[in-house]
């Protein structure tokens, strides 16, 4: 592979995993933008990608979406159009060594870039193969170039990438040990209150930046390029991307490091009298002393207000030593619960037994009936136990796949019981905390029973695809009915329910009178992109069936597909027109027409054909579409 390559491969890693949304349709990625400015492209297709990507530098107008936070919240994230996107790659080539610098100040912080990600590991074999993404990069058996799914992000990270796990380290012991009280706080609506032009402020000073507007220098091109990402809006970023928490998170060092001049000025030290950290916009503050812990926060409320920043009032809470908090010990009885259901799916006796015992089925039966009430008594929601559970229910899956022994009647009869079990629990988790991550989760759980599903006989195997089915409308209906309190909104929870259906069960699923209702009814709304990559996907499945249904909505994509103006600005056009040119169902000939009456010129339906499997964002295969999210979220963390 030539330098000039692996240069490239490098160069343009961001658009993996930096700067995309994590909460995105499984079937959504960047594989084919970044292929396209890392690979010799086909020279038909090469006038017509530049004519896509080139000869535009002003703002774009991001396409921006719902999801779910909880049964009550939304938040709107942002997919910043690729033309912007292959700016910031640009910009993390320039300029990464002054963002590890300036993430690079703060002794609070407790997930900042410390240093460019090591791209390729020594070997694939320290890999575990239970683990679906592990952010590790290889290469392919032919040496040419790094498989995707192993990538991480651009940064390696100090020194936790979730939260919880700073909550259940070491550092958080010590801090216990040494302190009585513990205050947490965290920034009400922090990414939509970022002034742009603050990133100055917090670099050099408010002074420099209104005596030196147009200097050319890191910030003001971070703080153009955020600008331009978002429609040229000053107040507030793009939320959702991993360049907006670097960009918070330069912002809110500056903050810290104020506090902490400030307190040293009153004899008052980090890891002395006090300890603060902060998880992006998350602050816990630890000390003996009330009195000290009610001057940090009015420091910390203080030097947050001149970037126009507040603390969250309804999130404000108190600890006194023990740190133990419900979530604590509603994830701790959890963890008990469900390493009692592994014990059993591991044990000899699972195995062997003419029939799971009393006890072993009650430990596996009762299992969501105890999740329940472990929630209950301990006052959480679901939500902040369901990633953690659905990822037990994978694991557990995995265990009852390894006793499968498809000569041995029993073993399969036990492995009916526990997956039915399992598939009820994850059902459960999915309606009652219904968000993206869920079904992200529930996918990957899916895809893993599917596995054990193929050593099974046909009569075994049926119910449990019965049952995944009947689960899966039941689910989706349920989505469509909250989908339909903000109308006009896209659903990218019942999009990816959708998506899984029809991956996994076909035109079983997508023919199921239920759910060609539900399709019926997001044809007949307002057509979103996401809405439109997720229906040609489901109708797919059996397109000679869907036929009608594929022709209204090209016809419809092509309508929205107005002027080449509105391409260039606007990130859900651009989008649509990419995939509509990849889709598999749409004519050479009409995707030629539709690209020249944009474009113009005079392509080949040949170089079209080339262009259709050179762009696109939606993999219309499905073969990527349990593993596509993990890698976004991924980061390195350095111990």
């Amino acid at each position: 592979m030539s330098k000039r390559i692996k240069k490239n491969f490098w160069r343009f890693r961001p658009l993996l995993t930096e700067t995309l949304p994590y909460e995105l349709p499984v079937i959504f990625g960047n594989d084919r933008l970044y292929y396209s400015q890392c690979r010799s492209l086909d020279p038909l297709a090469k006038p017509l990608i530049d004519k896509l990507l080139r000869g535009w530098r002003g703002h774009t107008v991001p396409y921006s979406y719902g999801v779910r936070k909880d049964s009550d919240r939304t938040t709107q994230l942002g997919l910043v159009h690729p033309i912007t996107q292959l700016e910031f790659c640009d910009f993390y080539a320039r300029h990464e060594s002054s963002i590890l610098d300036y993430c690079n100040r703060s002794e609070y912080s407790l997930r900042r870039p410390a240093a460019v990600a090591a791209v390729y590991v020594a070997s694939l074999g320290a890999l575990n193969d239970s683990v679906h993404k592990t952010g590790e990069v290889h290469l392919t058996p032919e040496g040419s170039e790094p498989e995707l799914s192993k990538l991480v992000s651009y940064f390696a990270y100090e020194k936790y990438n979730l939260l919880n796990k700073f909550y259940e380290s070491r550092e958080f012991i010590r801090l216990e040990k040494k302190f009585e009280l513990l205050k947490q706080l965290d920034i009400s609506k922090c990414f939509y209150s970022i002034y742009t032009h603050s990133i100055t402020w917090a670099t050099k000073s408010k002074e420099f930046a209104k005596k030196n507007k147009g200097a050319h220098s890191f910030e003001s091109s971070f703080d153009s390029l955020m600008q331009r990402s978002n429609y040229n809006e000053t107040n507030g970023i793009v939320v959702g991307p991993e360049f907006a928490r670097i960009f918070a998170e330069i912002i809110l060092q500056d903050v810290d490091q104020k506090v902490q001049r400030l307190l040293a000025e009153d004899a008052l030290f980090e890891g002395q009298q006090y300890s603060i950290r902060r998880y992006v916009d998350d602050y816990s503050v630890f000390s003996n002393s009330a009195e000290i812990v009610r001057k940090i926060e009015s420091l910390l409320r203080r030097e947050l207000l001149k970037y126009k920043l507040h603390v969250n009032e309804s999130k404000v809470r108190d600890y006194h030593r023990p740190f133990v908090t419900n979530l604590t010990q509603a994830r701790a009885d959890t963890r008990t619960r469900i390493n009692g259901v592994s014990e059993v799916l591991v044990s000899p006796d699972w195995k062997a037994a003419t029939a799971a015992s009393s006890k072993q089925r009650h430990a596996i039966g009762g299992l969501i009936h105890d999740l329940r009430v472990i929630a209950k008594r301990h006052d959480v929601p679901f939500s902040s136990l369901s990633g953690s559970l659905l990822g037990s229910l994978r694991a557990l899956s995995r265990a009852a796949n390894k006793s499968l022994n498809k000569g041995s009647t029993v073993s399969v009869e036990n492995w009916i019981f526990a997956t039915r079990s399992i598939i009820d629990c994850a059902f459960y988790i999915t309606s009652v905390d219904l968000r993206v991550r869920t079904t992200y989760g529930l996918c990957q759980l899916l895809s893993i029973i599917q596995d054990g599903l193929r050593a099974l006989p046909a009569i075994g195997g049926d119910f449990i695809t019965h049952t995944i089915s009947e689960e899966l409308v039941a689910v989706a209906k349920t989505a469509l009915i909250a989908g339909e309190q903000t109308p006009g909104e896209d659903s990218v929870e019942l999009f990816n329910l959708l998506i899984c259906g029809s991956h996994l069960l076909k035109q079983h699923f997508t023919k199921n009178g239920q759910v060609e209702k539900i399709l019926d009814t997001l044809l007949a709304g307002d057509l979103t992109y996401f809405k439109y990559i997720t229906l040609k996907y489901c109708y797919l499945r059996d397109p000679s069936y869907f036929a009608k249904s594929l022709t209204e909505l090209n016809q419809r994509a092509e309508s929205l597909l107005d002027c080449l103006d509105s391409i260039k600005l606007k990130s859900e056009r651009f989008h649509l027109l990419c995939d509509y040119l990849s889709a598999p169902d749409v004519d050479v000939a009409r995707k030629r027409a539709v690209f020249v009456k944009r474009y113009g010129g005079t392509p080949s339906n040949a170089a079209l054909t080339k262009l259709g499997e050179s762009i696109g964002f939606t993999d219309w295969t499905g073969s990527c579409l349990l593993d596509a999210r993990e890698s976004l979220e991924v980061v390195r963390v350095l111990f």
